[in-house]
């Protein structure tokens, strides 16, 4: 049986090669240099609107989820165009609904301060790139834009998270819908039951 041959590769072309490899590799720890500096602006806020559009087509959808969640440790809302600090955040991962029969997982939906900053926040986020940084060029970028949800978009149950004198919560985004028989309340009941006993099993 003969012996494979390999592929006569010309000195100038090995040489090629590598630089290629090279430029790329340094344009790739560019790119991810300029995401990081970004993430840290970001991360401490202030940012004016145009200034902040201009600077999306350099960071993905990752790097804004590491945003929220910094923003997040440091108590601080996790839309980067809000200032206000997080005063009451839920301790539970799951909220019953009583009054709209559902479960709800309130995960992410705590990391903010308000349903508005939560919509604006994921509106703004699924608007990035998921293409590698370092092959993005000037021509695809995308023209970024805010959703500025107003005020009265506040009653939209969907996302709604809010204090109640009693200290709990309803909120956010619905994980499981439950059926309405005669005997709803305790099966509500039952449910938080099996699900506290999970969290506490893990």
């Amino acid at each position: 049986m003969e012996n494979l041959k390999k592929p006569n590769i010309s000195k100038k072309k090995k040489e090629q090669l590598s630089k290629n490899i090279l430029e790329t590799l340094k344009k790739k720890k560019e790119c991810e240099k300029k995401a990081l500096d970004i993430v840290i602006e970001l991360i401490e806020g202030g940012l004016e609107e145009a200034d902040l559009l201009n600077k999306l087509h350099l960071i993905n959808p990752c790097y804004y989820e590491d945003v929220v969640e910094e923003r997040f440790i440091l108590k601080q809302c996790g839309y980067v165009m809000c200032e206000k600090k997080l005063e009451y955040i839920p301790n539970q991962k799951y909220k019953i609904s009583l009054a709209h029969n559902k479960v709800y997982d309130i995960t992410e939906r705590k990391k903010f301060c308000s349903n508005i900053c939560f919509k604006n926040s994921k509106y703004l986020q699924n608007q990035l790139l998921t293409t590698p940084l370092w092959l993005r060029e000037k021509d695809t970028v995308p023209t970024f834009k805010l959703l500025n949800v107003q005020e009265n978009t506040e009653n939209d149950n969907t996302y709604h998270l809010h204090t109640i004198p009693d200290g709990h919560t309803k909120s956010s985004t619905p994980l499981i819908t439950v059926p309405t028989p005669s005997n709803t309340k305790t099966d509500l009941e039952e449910q938080l039951k099996d699900l506290l006993t999970l969290k506490t099993n893990r």
